[in-house]
Formats: C-alpha cells, sequence, structure tokens
C-alpha cells in the first residue's frame, strides 16, 4: 500500500518581537482564514488523515486543531522534535510513523518543511508560504523506506 504525505506550513502569524518568544507567537485572522480554507478543500476532496503530528510551538498547535477539528483526524500527536527541525530530524520523525498510518499530516515551520518537501520529491523550487500544503505519495509499504526523490508531489494548496 502506499504512503500518503500531507506537509503543512503553519497561517501567517504575529510578527516577532522582544516581548513574545517564538514558538508563543500565534496565528493571526488572516492566518486563521488561511488553514480553515485549506482544511475545507480537504474536506470537500474526501482527504483522509490517519495521523497529524505538529510542532508544539503555538502557530503549529492552532493550525493542527483547525485542521483536525474540520478533518475529524482524532489521532494527533505534538512532536517537540518538530520545532526549527532541519529536514534530517523532519525525515526521522516520519520514519517513525507505523504500518497502519498510510495517510499523515506534519504541519511544522521553515526552512525545515521546503528542505523536506524538496528532498523527498527532487522538486527544488519549493518554498513554503504560511498556510501552504504539499500532497506526497510514496510507493512504499513502510515510512522507514522513504528516501532522497522517493516521493511524488501530486498537489500544492495555497
Amino acid at each position: 500500500m502506499a504512503k500518503e504525505l500531507l506537509l503543512v506550513r503553519h497561517g501567517l502569524t504575529e510578527a516577532p518581537s522582544f516581548d513574545t518568544k517564538d514558538h508563543k507567537r500565534n496565528l493571526t485572522k488572516p492566518g486563521i482564514d488561511q488553514l480553515e480554507r485549506l482544511a475545507n478543500i480537504l474536506k470537500i476532496n474526501g482527504q483522509i488523515c490517519n495521523h497529524l503530528v505538529y510542532s508544539p510551538a503555538n502557530r503549529c498547535q492552532q493550525s493542527s486543531k483547525i485542521l483536525a477539528d474540520k478533518l475529524d483526524i482524532d489521532k494527533s500527536t505534538v512532536v517537540n522534535e518538530i520545532y526549527q527541525a532541519d529536514k534530517d530530524v523532519l525525515l526521522q520523525v516520519l520514519e517513525g510513523f507505523g504500518l497502519e498510518d498510510n495517510h499523515v499530516m506534519m504541519v511544522g515551520h521553515n526552512p525545515g518543511v521546503s528542505h523536506l518537501a524538496a528532498y523527498l520529491t527532487g522538486e527544488d523550487h519549493l518554498l513554503f508560504s504560511p498556510g501552504m500544503m504539499v500532497r506526497i505519495v510514496f510507493h512504499v509499504d513502510e515510512w522507514q523506506h522513504i528516501s532522497k526523490n522517493s516521493g511524488i508531489l501530486e498537489e500544492i494548496l495555497q
């Protein structure tokens, strides 16, 4: 059975400031609207997700909640390693999924998500804007078998 990854960058956030630590930054109203629109498109298209993982940063938690609520995702997990992770760490997170996790979603940050998508698909031009999602399909039976250029870029939503 093929494996499917929905890789998402969190929505638009408050600007960085000296008063707010980076991981405490929240989605703005336009950021919330972005994620609600994305969730609606995925719902209309009948998108399935077995497991959602996300960074502990507020903006990723908020983005994930919008997606999980709209898509009725029962299994969602905060993964501390996703925060400010590079592609290698994100790849390790993906390799930790089980056989039953055929359709997974990861909500994270740039530059990690952009680098991971480029690594997995060979599409070097991918640069995630806030609220952007790509769908990547892998013709493997286990997540441990994904590797460089092993994914097929099926869809980009922004």
